[in-house]
């Protein structure tokens, strides 16, 4: 699958399939055009300018989201951090002993959550996800119990509504790390800098090698453009990571 792959062996294999396919299109050039002696029609500029503008535009759009989807975790992570920050200040409408006693719990869980937002590989985030999970229920179930131990107030509601909030920014994390690109959606964006790389090499195939250095510094932008969307996209697996400094700082805090 192509999300498991290394990032740079995908830049290089892509970069390897547009000269490959920018030599096809030299040699369709002349194959079809054998014995003629002029260059590059206007007519072929037209429709390789079409081609890449359009190619431009497929590009961004898979910036955009990507960008998107990275920024949405970036924002959750330091909701998160708040939520669980506002449940901290709101232990102290405890009295101190049973807010010390709900301290350690939350700091652990809080812990728990920057911990597992590190993991890349899938099966020990679900797993690391899952203990986090346990974490936070055993901390709901002893603050639950606290407060049934205590004659009903306006406090009860207050600390309820904030484990709620923090309970459903975990659930939101958790649904934003699934939500990927489709791989089909990179895979045509691929074929199409081929495509595009294939026209290029037949369009220029009349001039010799005066733009062979310009087209291969311009396939290179193009790979390294296909890895940088590959890598924001990716929650844990590459250079662009979501930081998780938020999470650590407020467990440092609590504890």
């Amino acid at each position: 699958m192509i999300d498991n792959a290394p990032l740079l062996l995908i830049g290089c294999v892509l970069l390897i399939a547009m000269l490959a396919a920018y030599g096809l299109g030299q040699v369709l050039h002349g194959v079809l055009l054998r014995g003629r002696e002029d260059g590059a029609t206007s007519n072929e500029s037209y429709v390789l300018s079409g081609v890449f503008g359009l190619l431009a535009l497929l590009m961004a759009f898979a910036f955009s989201l990507a960008i998107g989807r990275y920024e949405t975790r970036r924002e959750l992570v330091v909701d998160e951090a708040n939520a669980i920050s506002t449940m901290a200040s709101r232990l102290s409408l405890f009295d101190e002993p049973q807010a010390a006693a709900l301290r350690l719990p939350l700091a652990t869980y809080a812990r728990a959550r920057a911990e597992a937002g590190k993991i890349e590989d899938d099966a020990r985030w679900q797993g690391a996800v899952d203990e986090a999970a346990r974490l936070g229920d055993g901390f709901g179930n002893l603050l639950f119990a606290t407060l049934r131990s205590m004659p009903p107030d306006t406090r009860g509601p207050v600390l309820v509504q904030a484990y709620n909030e923090m309970s459903d920014l975990a659930t939101a994390r958790h649904a934003a790390r699934k939500a990927r690109l489709p791989e089909e959606v990179l895979l045509l964006l691929a074929l199409y800098c081929c495509a595009g790389a294939t026209m290029l090499g037949y369009t220029l195939a009349g001039t010799g090698r005066r733009h062979t250095l310009a087209s291969l510094i311009f396939f290179a932008l193009l790979a390294g453009a296909f890895v940088t969307i590959l890598d924001l996209d990716r929650p844990r697996g590459g250079a662009i990571l979501v930081p998780q400094d938020e999470l650590e700082a407020v467990a440092r805090a609590i504890s």
